[in-house]
């Protein structure tokens, strides 16, 4: 059975535990318990150690079907998931052996903007921040932070700057009894993430459990981490918004074949309806293509052993940036289209636009990355685009 076949086995009950409490703030322990049963947190994750070092296409296959049924779910999976591939290929032994003992991922999730602090001290690192948004965090063991190296200057502590005159930015996984959760997560969108703020608390971790990004070299696993380290989030993130705006399409079709117009046929049979969702299909099917499409090529380079060129990097960050697009406009029109059905709470569209809105809102796929990309795309002067 593929791993797609698996998480579609178990999407009515995603599906169903959403629905039954929608106000909660994280995802039920049930749907937790059979996410960890199934593998899908260590999917991410090296073979050598313990994970399943799935492809692009088999990842983005099971984020899209789980945020199909339920945003949350999509969102708290990947943000696992992605920590998981940071922890097993890029950190050092010590870190391996407490994060995955015996082969076993115990699981790690947070928020990798540099929003802390950290100083080198020998053979480790005197660390401390406060971060937002950090999805996945409930049951993880070992929270994901990025922290700013600093170090002595002639005017005090200053940030340690690369080659290219960026701050370094170390990923860094504390253990979880020395993070502090604010239990803050009140929002519209992607509520049962538990994307709790978090303050990491002062203290020394050894080097193994960091992951300078200045110099992006995996030390464990294949083709996977050979794309970049962009490349794993923005799989995850553009295959949220294509099954969340997969789930859109549904809902607004369902609707529309059970809402009569006042001729007494249903909307479904209105040529205005059938105009403006074949091109809503059209758009997501498109980004989808695209998307699908480029990190396919990414992987295929990797597998090769061929350096990755621009052109290729910039499709990776623009492609998974327009599937948010899409998502998010395909999912206003459904909403719009839905009339007072969309607006009552219980709706599995209403939840299914909100959770779009929140996922777009997250610093990978907003607006900023968009300009990014078009100040290269444009040839402005000093543009760059991570990847």
């Amino acid at each position: 059975m593929s791993w797609l076949d698996k998480v579609r086995a178990i999407g009515p009950a995603i599906d169903q535990a959403a629905a039954d409490d929608p106000l909660a703030t994280e995802l039920s322990p049930a749907v937790v318990g059979m996410l960890d049963d199934l593998g899908v947190f260590a999917m991410m994750a090296p073979r050598d150690v313990g994970g399943s070092e799935a492809t692009p296409t088999e990842l983005i296959d099971v984020i899209s079907e789980l945020s199909y049924w339920d945003g949350s779910a999509g969102w708290y999976a990947h943000a696992v998931m992605t920590g998981g591939s940071v922890a097993g290929a890029f950190l050092g032994d010590k870190a391996v052996e407490a994060i995955f003992p015996g082969g076993k991922f115990v699981r790690a999730a947070g928020q990798a903007a540099p929003t802390g602090k950290a100083v080198r001290e020998g053979d480790h690192y005197r660390i401390s921040g406060r971060y937002s948004f950090g999805s996945g965090t409930p049951h993880a063991q070992f929270i994901v932070g990025g922290y700013v190296l600093h170090e002595d200057g002639p005017d005090g502590i200053r940030p340690v700057l690369s080659d290219h005159g960026a701050p370094v930015m170390l990923i860094g996984l504390a253990p979880r009894e020395t993070v502090r959760f604010l239990g803050n997560w009140d929002v519209i969108g992607l509520r049962g993430t538990g994307s709790y703020d978090f303050e990491v608390a002062e203290q020394l971790l050894h080097e193994d459990f960091f992951h300078n990004t200045a110099a992006p070299l995996h030390r464990r696993g294949g083709a996977l981490y050979r794309m970049g380290f962009m490349a794993l989030p923005c799989i995850s993130h553009g295959a949220f918004a294509i099954g969340a705006a997969r789930r859109a399409l549904d809902e607004w079709l369902a609707f529309a074949k059970g809402k009569p117009r006042g001729n007494g046929k249903p909307m479904s049979e209105s040529e205005a309806f059938q105009r403006d969702f074949a091109v809503a299909c059209a758009d997501l099917r498109a980004a989808e293509a695209w998307f699908r499409g480029t990190f396919a090529r990414l992987y295929a380079a990797a597998l090769a052993g061929e350096a990755l060129v621009d052109d290729l990097r910039l499709d990776g960050r623009l492609s998974t940036s327009h599937a948010f697009v899409v998502a998010t406009r395909v999912a206003q029109r459904a909403f719009a289209s839905s009339t007072t059905h969309a607006v009552r709470n219980g709706s599995r569209i209403q939840r299914t636009v909100r959770d779009i809105q929140a996922g777009n809102a997250h610093f990978l796929t907003a607006e900023q990355s968009l300009i990014d990309a078009g100040k290269v795309l444009a040839g402005a002067q000093g543009a760059a685009l991570v990847f």
